[in-house]
């Protein structure tokens, strides 16, 4: 099924089932943490990405660029993001004193206790779309699957 007679490339049923089912929980998942997230404490899913991407980095701040690559948004997309924080006394920008023309965003003590009161609710929207449907077993083999998948070296290169 990987191909038909007219040259046209299709995944297999299996490949397909597995790329699907993963794009089909991404959506959902996020979906539901960014309309729980917001009404419970009025920020996205993409806010709270930032500040606990803040709270788990060393000195609770990181460079402009390397948040911008871990939470998967360009370089713009986060520095709009960190402003419309900034603006809500949550993160707060720094310039690099060993490099005038990088800045630090740093997570406040506002930015701490948002995280710290949205936590649970992110939690339990994680464990209502998949840890709850899912056994112990095969909660840890997802979990070492999405290893194997993440630290598997990129073919696209």
């Amino acid at each position: 099924m990987s191909s038909n007679t007219d040259g046209d490339d299709y995944l297999t049923a299996t490949e397909f089932r597995a790329w699907h089912g993963s794009l089909q929980f991404t959506n959902t998942a996020i979906r539901a943490l960014d309309v729980a997230l917001a009404a419970a404490h009025g920020i996205s899913v993409k806010e709270f990405d930032v500040l606990i991407t803040l709270f788990n980095a060393p000195n609770r701040k990181l460079r402009m660029t390397e948040l911008a690559d871990r939470v998967v948004l360009s370089a713009s997309g986060v520095s709009h993001l960190v402003t419309r924080l900034e603006r809500d006394g949550l993160v707060r920008r720094a310039a690099d004193p060993n490099d005038g023309r990088s800045f630090f965003a740093e997570l406040t003590r506002a930015g701490h206790r948002r995280l710290h009161d949205s936590r649970p609710t992110h939690n339990a929207v994680v464990r209502a779309h998949l840890i709850d449907r899912v056994t112990p077993t095969q909660l840890s083999t997802l979990g070492d699957l999405w290893e194997a998948i993440l630290e598997a070296p990129s073919t696209d290169d």
